[in-house]
């Protein structure tokens, strides 16, 4: 039986949880059919795509952070664990060596749904958003040098900046703004970001001097962006920094 098939017993087994459709399932299961995923979730045993898994053995789930840049192929390391939004909370599990992790974001803007006619479609944060997103939480980035190697690994015809703005007001961050501001400002040529999108920066971004990261790695500081940060991580793309003495 192909893995359409084996979905659409599972969407009955599913509508019908609470009846007698238990011995199917248990039947289903034994002939491997369908797979024990987490608790209550049953998917079809040859289902191996791990994106898929993530954004369907949870509610409404959709890939974001560092799982976004790795279904866009903007990420220099693979990691056994997918961050992964969803309606409901739930509880990290393991299936066929990766762990998913309940990690929600503030919100959904223009996400991605890839093959909406698929029994099991993907569903992923734009790249406009998973770009702020990643800048907002660094650290769900896989850190500032794995998200820096995604950002020059963009491809300009992919980015808006008007959606871009639109996360960053929807987040309401004046530190974010700085983020934003300071890192992308080292890629305007490449993203063809306007000079209106930096000046959008500065108006949303706050009087108070901020960090890019943890404040014990900070030790250079942007005039420009009241921003303190990492010499070493920004070395290849520091313009306006200036060391403290």
């Amino acid at each position: 039986m192909d893995i359409s098939q084996t979905s659409q017993k599972l969407e009955r087994y599913h509508s019908l949880k609470g009846k007698s459709i238990m011995p199917s399932l248990f039947r289903w299961k034994k002939q491997g059919m369908v797979a024990h995923v987490r608790k209550g979730i049953y998917l079809p045993s040859d289902l191996q795509d791990k994106f898929r898994i993530a954004c369907n053995a949870v509610e409404e789930g959709c890939l974001v952070y560092h799982a976004a840049l790795e279904y866009y192929s903007l990420q220099t390391q693979e990691f056994n664990w997918l961050y992964v939004h969803s309606s409901s909370i739930f509880r990290t599990f393991t299936y066929q060596g990766e762990s998913y992790i309940y990690k929600p974001v503030k919100f959904l803007y223009k996400p991605l749904v890839v093959d909406k006619d698929n029994p099991y479609p993907i569903r992923v944060t734009s790249i406009n958003q998973t770009l702020i997103d990643c800048l907002y939480n660094i650290n769900l980035a896989g850190g500032l040098e794995e998200l820096l190697y995604a950002i020059s690994e963009l491809d300009h015809t992919l980015v808006n900046e008007k959606d871009m703005l639109h996360c960053l007001e929807l987040y309401g961050s004046k530190s974010l703004f700085q983020r934003a501001g300071f890192v992308l400002s080292h890629f305007k040529d490449d993203l063809r970001l306007s000079d209106y999108f930096f000046k959008a920066c500065k108006e949303g971004m706050g009087k108070n001097i901020s960090y890019l990261i943890n404040p014990y790695y900070c030790d250079s500081f942007s005039k420009e962006w009241k921003l303190c940060i990492p010499a070493n991580a920004m070395k290849e793309i520091q313009k306006d920094c200036y060391y403290e003495i």
